[in-house]
């Protein structure tokens, strides 16, 4: 554990970490199944209503590498409550909002706070806790972001129901109350990187992320050859190249070349990208499958969400425990092909049987669950030191773009496939929503590869040097400032062998 944080305070960082977290992915979660009665009270259309979410979203994918970056050069503590601050304040305008145009207002000023908190947040307790128990810190993180995005519809269902879908916002206001307590107890002591954030780097990103997030919502939504897909294509490719331009002149990157030449951990957050792919398309696609296909309420539609939350949050936990023990090797390589069976599975019962797609739901919570919690706790352990916000915050867009990316091309394939059909994709499939159905299918791909990117992190590697003993004590290779650790090569899960062992034949050579 990290020596410059005091026993008391260490047990103090995660629930605040905690309920942070769980407010902002909770703001999400809940808020889909209120918004016909957003629409309603505020007399919006489709049109409008669709911006509460995707300007909600476009000013959280930009501002998420943001907060990583400016955290490396100046603290996450400090970047960390300031997005805390604003997440509360943009709920309370959301809240009290009298028309369309200032809920959207507050809607973009809760994204552009909530980005600080995943994470920042979880790079505040990887640090506190150390490479030996942050597996198990950062599983309760997964937990937390699990249960609250199964739970999220099942609350937002019996709030809207009960007291109006303002309350949603009335709670997350209630994250103000978090502020003083970080302000006291979230370490300060932060390594911290110098050198320039580089902001026209960082604005190139920000419209590769404007254009990955516009294009397919768009194509989804009005077709491939509409003028906002057009715009989101044209955004994407001219961001693109600008980000290049500035990766290689600039010498300060946006991006850290560090972590672009870590073959680990670009495979690390490829698998991100992938798993959350699958696991997001599924907590908002049966949602919508449910309500469509079976007529089930906003409460029911919760309860079929609820094995997924129980068993995301148990194996959460779980596979934090095996991380610190074992590493991250048999958590990930069970936990994939766990999520693929699930999505299989979704495949075969979407629109035949409610208690089929619940057990499939819960088989992805625990797959998922399982390879979540490894990929942040190799990161940490990977990319420890001063890019340590830098590694987690670029995971956390991505994580977040594979959502949308998989959100985006189910839904897509439920509208494009919604009457039934003689012959769905799936042979298996008998039942009374193909669109869905094919839909899930497709989704397997990205989890097929999740597994190919785990199978070639994790291929056994066999030391040519061995590790003196005068060694032990030394800064890892990869950056790590631990004391008194070195990588055990022996095991060939350990991300930061592959580094040391080029350096240290280097060394012999």
């Amino acid at each position: 554990m990290s020596a410059s944080v005091s026993a008391g305070h260490r047990s103090a960082i995660l629930p605040i970490i905690c309920v942070a977290l769980f407010l902002s992915v909770l703001n999400a979660s809940a808020l889909g199944v209120m918004l016909p009665d957003i629409a309603a009270e505020l007399s919006v259309d489709s049109g409008q209503l669709g911006w509460v979410m995707t300007g909600f979203l476009l000013v959280f994918g930009i501002a998420i590498p943001f907060y990583g970056r400016l955290a490396d050069r100046y603290g996450a503590k400090p970047l960390f409550i300031l997005g805390l601050s604003l997440f509360a304040l943009g709920s309370l305008v959301c809240a009290l909002a009298p028309g369309f145009e200032v809920l959207l207002l507050g809607r973009i000023i809760q994204a552009s706070g909530g980005a600080a908190v995943p994470g920042l947040g979880m790079t505040l307790a990887s640090r506190a806790y150390g490479p030996d128990s942050s597996g198990k810190a950062l599983g309760i993180l997964a937990a937390t972001i699990g249960g609250a995005s199964a739970i999220g519809p099942l609350l937002g269902g019996a709030l809207s129901g009960s007291l109006g879908w303002e309350s949603i916002f009335f709670i997350n206001s209630a994250s103000i109350l978090l502020v003083p307590l970080a302000l006291r107890i979230l370490p300060s002591d932060e390594t911290r990187s110098a050198g320039s954030v580089n902001i026209w780097g960082g604005m190139a990103l920000g419209l590769v992320v404007v254009g990955a997030l516009l294009a397919p919502s768009a194509w989804a939504r009005s077709g491939w050859n509409s003028y906002p897909v057009l715009i989101g294509v044209s955004a994407f490719v001219i961001g693109l190249v600008a980000l290049y331009y500035r990766q290689t002149q600039a010498g300060s990157p946006f991006i850290p070349r560090a972590l672009l030449q870590n073959r680990r951990y670009v495979a690390l957050v490829g698998i991100s990208f992938t798993v959350m792919a699958a696991n997001l398309a599924t907590l908002i696609g049966v949602p919508i499958m449910a309500a469509a296909t079976h007529g089930l309420t906003a409460t029911q539609v919760g309860l079929v969400m609820l094995p997924g939350a129980v068993c995301s949050a148990t194996f959460g936990v779980l596979a934090g425990r095996a991380t610190d023990r074992w590493g991250g090797r048999r958590p990930m390589l069970l936990g994939a092909p766990v999520m693929l069976l699930a999505v299989l599975g979704l495949s075969t019962y979407a629109g035949a049987s409610v208690w089929g797609v619940a057990a499939c739901a819960g088989l992805l919570g625990a797959g998922f669950g399982l390879t979540n919690t490894p990929l942040a706790a190799m990161i940490s352990s990977a990319m420890r030191g001063p890019l340590l916000a830098s590694a987690l915050s670029i995971n956390s867009m991505l994580f977040f773009l594979g959502g949308s990316f998989g959100a985006t091309t189910l839904i897509a394939a439920a509208g494009i496939r919604s009457t039934p059909l003689s012959n769905p994709l799936n042979p298996l499939y008998t039942g009374a929503a193909p669109g869905f159905s094919d839909g899930f299918l497709i989704l397997a791909f990205p989890v097929i590869a999740a597994i190919v990117l785990s199978l070639i992190i994790f291929r056994p590697v066999h030391p040519a040097v061995e590790m003196p003993a005068a060694n032990a004590g030394q800064p890892e290779a990869n950056g790590s400032e631990t004391p008194g650790r070195t990588p055990d090569c022996s095991v060939p899960w350990m991300p930061q062998c592959a580094e040391y062992l080029d350096a240290r034949r280097a060394e012999a050579a």
